[in-house]
Parts: structure tokens; sequence; C-alpha cells
């Protein structure tokens, strides 16, 4: 399934060369991830626990209060629960899903999913950094899903849990 020039590789490199205004650019990520959603929901749907792993980003933590521990490119949660992060990695944990990942950039996640090869991914993100995450485990084999935040930034962001809950607990047969 990996190509060397998906037709999204292709609408992010109209992106960066057409100096589309920000509203433009963010809707046309937005309807892309959507996209690409739908394409690898399936496999995700038909992967076990077991083998996904999570990834949310670093803007989602509580800056002034989250106490995690900065190690080289992700953050380990302290499970304070300043943040929506715990709550994540606790539900992630009872299902039995193989790790929960605060990430600091979109390279961490390349070299976490070349190392661990995880069955499949679900990530928080923003539109942008979704895309690029979908694309990155696209090109590695794995499926990837993502939950868009709710606030973008690269601070204090917000996901609705509800709908990060529904893809946790989201399966097949």
């Amino acid at each position: 399934m990996s190509q060397t020039a998906s037709d999204f590789e292709v609408l992010l490199e109209r992106l960066r060369d057409s100096g589309a205004r920000q509203g433009e650019t963010s809707q046309l990520f937005a309807e892309a991830l959507f996209r690409k959603n739908r394409e690898n929901a399936f496999r995700l749907l038909r992967t076990p626990y077991s083998q996904r792993a999570v990834f949310v980003p670093q803007c989602l933590r509580v800056t002034s209060a989250c106490q995690a521990e900065e190690r080289g490119n992700e953050y380990i949660c302290k499970m304070c629960g300043a943040c929506k992060i715990a709550g994540i990695a606790r539900l992630a944990a009872q299902l039995g899903y193989i790790s929960v990942k605060i990430l600091k950039g979109g390279s961490a996640l390349s070299k976490y999913v070349a190392e661990a090869r995880p069955g499949a991914v679900l990530g928080v993100s923003c539109s942008m950094e979704g895309l690029l995450g979908i694309l990155a485990c696209e090109r590695a084999g794995v499926p990837a899903f993502c939950v868009p935040l709710l606030r973008a930034g690269c601070a204090d962001t917000d996901v609705d849990l509800d709908d990060v809950r529904s893809a946790l607990e989201a399966i097949l047969p």
C-alpha cells in the first residue's frame, strides 16, 4: 500500500507551493485527513488492541501544570490529571494498547513506527500533523487514523474525549 507519490503527498506539495491563505490551507488539510481516515478505518478496526499504538501531541499538555518528564523526542506522562492525556492513557492501557506516546514532533512518530512496528496507529493531532503522520505510517505499511484536535496551536490545545474514546474502543471481530 506504500506509494512513492500518493495523491495526498501531491496535495501537500501543492499546498506548500501555493501560498494559500491559512484558512484555506486548514480546510484542505481537514478534508484530506477525513479522506485518509475513511480509507484507513477498516484496517484499524480489524487490528487487535494489543497491536495498536496511540500517539498524542505534546501540545495537548496543560503546560502550566504538566508534570510529564521530557525524555528525548517524547514526554512521559506522570498521570497527574492536569490534561486529557492521562485519561486517554488509562483507557488505552485498560483496552490493552501497546503504548501511548506523547510526541514532541513528527519525526518521532516515524522513528517509533519503524522500531516498534505496531499493527495500527491511532493519533490525536491537528489536521496538518495528523495527515503527515498518516502518510508516514502508510510509508511504513501501518494503517493510521487520527482524531483531530478541537483547537489547534502549539500549546494548550484540546480534543473531544468522547471522540477519542470512540476511536480507542472501536474494533471489528
